[in-house]
């Protein structure tokens, strides 16, 4: 007869098994409809999500729920949401408001936080979370190879993103893959092994440059920084001479003209085009916007996706062409920003909330690596790669709205988690 602590071993299993597949799903979001032309909402990741939380709630009748006491910084997290869902209640009664966005942007955004609590609530291992990284690595891998593949065979040419529906996160998770090769900083001692790993880093980092991110850059830049702290002397100076070469490369107008594999290299082309131009992004457009629209309706927040639905009403005399075009069809585009996200939709307590939340995990992350890094190797890596992801979502939010994208949730409740 089975006792209540196997049974809930037998629980944690089935949830490392669908954590680790959640991971490595997080790469193929357009599958379905890449491959097989099926246009629907539950995607592969979502799917894997509604496992989990089916999962955790057998397991929770039959055991009891468990928190990780741990991951306290946690509690400022849920508050965005609880207080977004006051705000939201509020504006009901204030107004006009969108039932089909708030329902919509609360069970996407909803369906992730829940999966991200679970992840904090379970036991996970050290070594079952670098378990869990290597299949969000293949993923990554298998991605950029379907990349290389448009490209090559169905010459496709621009921003390339593969199964992900955007480049920049197409970028971000390919900075995570080279993250993942670089900070564990060990190539194998066989030459096998060497070539295969030195490989697959030229192999991304070229895949990248095809997605043409510049926020992608940035975070990249970040990544090699991390490295450069992290490294001995003589890797240092490597670092600097690789890192002057390419940027010598990203500033060359000639390298726009070299082609490979039939595709142009369209990063080195987009940075080199904003050095060049003097027009004004559109995210300072829409930055602009916002503070008008807040200056209207309070900084109490605007309630969860109302943000959307008002869109038309403060950008209707804009004379941008992109943003004109936007409004006359009635749609609505993203704020390009995780804070200023924040401050529509769940006002500035919510934006309040992230802040102490982001400053807390920080915290205790750079604490975990400066007086526990050197307890191993394995741990070594695993907590230098969770602060560096840690600062480089902090640093991707400035130009990028995630809340409702599985890879920011997935990066966010890796690093932060208390192993």
């Amino acid at each position: 007869m089975y006792n209540n602590r196997s049974i809930q071993v037998k629980f944690d299993q089935i949830l490392y098994v669908l954590f680790c597949l959640f991971a490595f799903s997080i790469s193929f979001e357009l599958v379905l409809e890449k491959l097989f032309y099926i246009d629907t909402i539950f995607k592969p990741f979502r799917v894997l999500s509604l496992a989990i939380i089916g999962i955790y709630l057998v397991r929770t009748l039959r055991n009891g729920i468990t928190l990780n006491t741990g991951d306290k910084e946690d509690v400022f997290l849920y508050l965005i949401f609880i207080y977004g869902v006051m705000a939201s209640c509020v504006q009901v009664v204030a107004g006009l408001f969108d039932f089909g966005l708030f329902y919509n942007d609360l069970f996407l955004t909803g369906l992730l936080a829940l999966t991200y609590f679970i992840y904090k609530a379970v036991s996970v291992t050290k070594k079952q979370a670098l378990r869990i990284l290597y299949f969000f690595f293949l993923g990554v891998v298998i991605n950029a190879g379907y990349i290389l593949y448009l490209s090559v065979f169905k010459f496709e040419v621009g921003r390339a993103s593969g199964f992900i529906d955007n480049p920049n996160y197409a970028a971000l998770g390919l900075v995570a893959g080279m993250a993942f090769i670089l900070i564990k900083n060990d190539f194998g001692s066989q030459l096998w092994r060497k070539i295969l790993n030195i490989g697959t880093l030229l192999f991304l980092a070229y895949i990248f440059i095809l997605t043409g991110s510049r926020t992608g850059l940035v975070i990249f830049i970040l990544v090699l920084t991390f490295l450069f702290i992290f490294s001995s002397f003589r890797r240092k100076l490597l670092l600097v001479s690789i890192s002057l070469l390419i940027g010598f490369q990203l500033l060359s107008s000639d390298v726009q003209r070299v082609l490979l594999f039939g595709n142009n290299l369209v990063l080195v082309s987009r940075v080199n085009k904003k050095l060049k131009e003097d027009t004004e992004d559109v995210r300072f457009i829409i930055w602009r916007g916002l503070f008008r629209a807040l200056e209207d309706r309070g900084y109490l927040g605007m309630g969860i996706g109302q943000f959307k639905s008002n869109f038309p009403e403060y950008y209707g005399e804009e004379s941008n062409k992109l943003i004109l075009e936007i409004v006359n069809r009635g749609y609505y585009l993203s704020l390009h920003n995780d804070y200023l996200a924040i401050l529509a939709d769940y006002g500035l307590p919510g934006l309040l909330f992230y802040f102490v939340f982001l400053y807390i995990a920080f915290k205790k992350l750079a604490l975990r690596l400066l007086y526990h890094g050197a307890e191993g190797k394995g741990q070594q890596f695993l907590y230098r790669y969770t602060l560096t992801m840690l600062v480089c979502l902090i640093i991707f939010g400035l130009s990028a709205e995630n809340f409702q994208h599985q890879l920011y949730w997935f990066l966010l409740m890796v690093s932060t988690k208390n192993y």
